[in-house]
């Protein structure tokens, strides 16, 4: 097994480093195509970008040549340090490189190349991170003024405590491994959403797809507290209606910013699933981030035994997140004029 978490500050690596380049390298105890997911999954990336202490508000991810990546790193002392990243390249895991302009809220922009490869090493994988300055005295500025190296190496020790975690998580579900992940912004306050998501009232006006729409809520307060909620609708080809049960129970709830419960279909033959007398629980988690007044949401389910039960509930949640949008940006609108 490929050593975990090691850091590669050997003189020989540093040799190979230009006076305007900072190289960070480590070998993760991970395949590869799990860290590769953990770089560009918003959900997890959330989870360890920054150095110690902060936190990141991701507002837009595009990863195509030419697309955006635009993100809001909060540091414990609450200063904002907005950035924005356009990708260059993209090689499904292998390679990742970005343009990267930001730094402190109200300080000079700066500029630097950042290119982010993965490698096979042993039983684990090799990710190195190599950022390019125009100079060496800006690369040199970029240490002194926000410690880029000190602060790489913490970040990756942050994502190697998500890698660890992703790792445990898939081993104790077996071949229960697909997790689905949707991100969405909405140009409504955080508090709003969350208020959709934990109100009753509200939550029945978006709650289920178009087409097998809510019509019984019950909603937990707290941790332990179970929920359950009815769709009604008509099967696909026929006019009959149909009434379908998911409930669970609340893990963590932390207004307005973090919610986590369990989620099971209580008949699984009524959504066309197979019923083995086993209630297939997923385990839902919703991160809501704020910034200039928008909220991003990151929802993840896991672990779905197949693809195909996952890509199924994809486009349930994803009608109904559309139904989400369509309410708090009225909700927000009529606020706006109300003032």
């Amino acid at each position: 097994m490929a050593e975990t978490g090691s850091v590669e500050t050997s003189s020989s690596v540093m040799e190979r480093v230009a006076a305007n380049e900072i190289l960070i390298s480590r070998v993760f105890a991970a395949p590869r195509a799990m860290v590769w997911a953990a770089w560009t999954d918003p959900w997890q990336v959330g989870q360890w970008w920054g150095p110690k202490g902060f936190r990141s508000t991701i507002t837009e991810m595009n990863q195509r040549v030419g697309g955006m990546w635009r993100l809001v790193m909060h540091g414990p002392d609450g200063t904002n340090y907005p950035c924005e990243m356009e990708f260059l390249e993209l090689v499904p895991r292998e390679r990742v490189v970005y343009r990267m302009r930001g730094g402190k809220e109200g300080a000079p922009v700066e500029h630097f190349d950042t290119t982010m490869t993965l490698e096979d090493e042993g039983a684990g994988t090799r990710l190195t991170i190599r950022m390019v300055f125009a100079t060496a005295a800006q690369r040199d500025h970029n240490v002194r003024t926000y410690g880029a190296i000190e602060g790489g190496e913490q970040m990756l020790d942050r994502l190697e405590n998500v890698l660890r975690g992703t790792s445990t998580e898939s081993a104790a579900a077996g071949s229960a491994k697909h997790a689905l992940c949707i991100t969405r912004t909405f140009n409504a306050p955080r508090e709003l959403v969350w208020k959709a998501w934990t109100d009753p009232e509200m939550a029945m006006q978006w709650s289920g797809p178009k087409q097998f729409p809510a019509f019984h809520m019950e909603l937990g307060k707290k941790p332990g507290d179970r929920w359950r909620i009815g769709l009604r609708g008509c099967r696909p080809g026929t006019d009959t209606l149909t009434e379908i049960w998911q409930g669970g129970v609340l893990r963590e709830v932390v207004p307005p910013e973090l919610l986590v419960y369990t989620y099971a279909w209580e008949k699984r033959a009524d959504v066309g699933l197979v019923d083995d007398g086993d209630p297939h629980e997923t385990v839902i988690t919703v991160r809501l981030d704020e910034h200039e007044g928008k909220t991003t949401m990151h929802f993840h389910q896991q672990f779905f035994a197949t693809a195909g039960e996952r890509d199924g509930h994809n486009g349930g949640w994803s009608s109904s997140f559309e139904r989400l949008e369509e309410l708090v940006n009225a909700h927000a609108a009529v606020a706006k004029e109300g003032r």
